[in-house]
């Protein structure tokens, strides 16, 4: 079920009023009126991927309470493991089976051997990788002795099923998320009525710019060979600001729709595309994942690396930086590999862990550097230069992310580099694309004054005489009945 669908349209009130106005505040009540939501939710698009979810759900609950019981033994270590093993098992199978089997048949054929390629395809259930995120960080969680086994069987299955984060995240770990499923909640209308903005905005956000801007950028990846360099360059703009239109809009609808019923999600998205350098950018970029490959990744590596080099250089780098380079890049990898079984999605992961690490070398000579020739660190055309520079970059892996395959995204690249980088673009309907083009710069304007708010419009007009402030609703209302664009799925449903 789509947040910009017609179905989720009549689904939401329904459950919203139930939950409001049926329940009487009922605790309990309200935690399985959402749970039952939450499966239906997620069974409109395939009931029978539904067994899937409760049966992990299930087994993460009670896995979290043997870690719990045997904690100070070895058994706590052993539930562990076999928690990992069964929530990254269902991921590898029905994410990477089709990819490991077909990477295997080619590396034996490199040695002369031809084995027969596998005919079973397995579908990939919507949202796997968010859910089994979810499952991890519980577990770990407990583990860590950051967040004690919860009993209550509902909570935990809501806390990891719950319908606004189940098919794109947020990410939001149980840490957070379960203390407000147990607390009792009452209606805020202030919630409530921002929750509505913020849906508003993430609606206008998707069908407006995002969708608008996918039929161009399709058209250019898959016509690449018959477009300009210029026209090439314009659409991997077009699709960075697709992406981010589409996967910001569908968590802005995310977190609104959670504010409904009285739960405050963590912000995913803080303009990313004013970030100076590429580290601010993923401080920026969906927020969620990163702190989650930070704490259960990133660091963990960091740690056990450390541990084991005494001196204090290797391989004449010095300590704090080697550590740096290899945590960075085996956690980039796993980013691009979550994204998806396409070894475009690692060399996109790749791209952004070499230049965060190009950036942790250049930082102290770069101060040096500035502070010799009396530049500040924000002088405008330094912030303006390290801005595009950062997009620029963004843009390029986009790209790879984009792609087909490797091939599709180096052929794509060499078009844009070519001698009609200079000429003017032309691709088919021009006059729509131009209308398209103002619509985004309306947007990234609205978003440039609302950059100090959670979303865009959190306080836009909200000191305007009241009629001029419905005004603006109504008119970001009719953008989206009348700009709307052929209605696609959101990107990151395929992850």
């Amino acid at each position: 079920m789509l947040f910009n669908s017609i179905e989720f349209a009549i689904f939401l009130p329904i459950v919203f009023l139930l939950y409001w106005f049926v329940t009487n505040g009922n605790l309990k009540t309200q935690n399985i009126l959402l749970l039952i939501a939450s499966y239906f939710f997620y069974s409109w698009w395939d009931w029978r991927f539904l067994f899937l979810l409760v049966l992990l759900s299930l087994a993460n609950y009670f896995i979290g309470i043997q870690i719990e019981k045997n904690e100070t033994n070895r058994k706590g270590r052993i539930w562990l493991i076999s928690g990992l093993v069964a929530n990254i098992g269902v991921l590898v199978v029905f994410k990477y089976y089709n990819f490991f089997i077909d990477g295997f048949i080619n590396l034996v054929s490199l040695v002369g051997y031809e084995l027969p390629r596998s005919t079973t395809k397995i579908i990939l259930p919507l949202g796997i990788s968010f859910y089994v995120f979810l499952s991890l960080s519980y577990i770990i969680d407990i583990h860590k002795k950051n967040l004690a086994a919860n009993r209550n069987i509902i909570e935990v299955l809501l806390a990891l099923s719950f319908f606004p984060i189940l098919l794109a995240g947020p990410i939001q770990r149980a840490v957070s998320l379960l203390p407000q499923i147990a607390k009792r909640r009452e209606f805020n209308y202030s919630q409530a009525v921002d929750g509505l903005k913020q849906i508003l905005w993430g609606l206008f956000v998707k069908v407006v710019i995002a969708d608008n801007l996918a039929a161009y950028a399709d058209d250019f990846f898959l016509n690449y060979f018959k477009y300009s360099g210029s026209t090439l360059l314009l659409g991997a703009l077009f699709y960075s600001i697709q992406i981010y239109a589409d996967f910001s809009g569908y968590s802005e609808m995310a977190i609104g729709t959670a504010k409904l019923f009285g739960f405050s999600l963590m912000r995913n998205f803080a303009y990313p595309y004013f970030s100076r350098d590429i580290t601010e950018f993923w401080q920026r970029w969906h927020k969620s994942l990163t702190t989650w490959f930070r704490d259960y990744i990133f660091l963990p590596i960091s740690f056990n690396v450390s541990w084991r080099i005494k001196g204090e250089k290797t391989l004449f780098i010095k300590t704090d930086l080697y550590i740096y380079i290899i945590a960075s890049m085996i956690t980039w990898f796993l980013t691009g590999l979550w994204h998806g079984a396409n070894y475009t999605f690692i060399i996109w992961g790749l791209i952004h862990g070499f230049f965060l690490i190009v950036y942790r070398f250049q930082k102290n000579p770069r101060k040096k550097l500035f502070k010799r020739i009396g530049i500040t660190n924000n002088h405008i055309l330094i912030v303006f230069f390290e801005t595009i520079i950062t997009l620029f970059i963004v843009m390029i892996a986009w790209i790879f992310f984009r792609a087909e395959s490797i091939g599709h995204a180096i052929n794509y690249i060499s078009g844009i580099f070519s001698k009609s980088l200079l000429s003017v673009p032309d691709f088919p309907d021009m006059k729509r694309a131009f209308l398209t083009i103002i619509l985004v710069i309306a947007f990234f304007f609205i978003e440039w004054l609302g950059r100090e708010q959670q979303y865009a419009i959190s306080n836009l007009g909200i000191k305007w005489k009241k009629p001029l402030r419905y005004a603006m609703y109504y008119a970001i209302i009719i953008a989206i009945i009348w700009f709307g664009g052929k209605q696609h799925q959101f990107i990151y449903f395929q992850f």
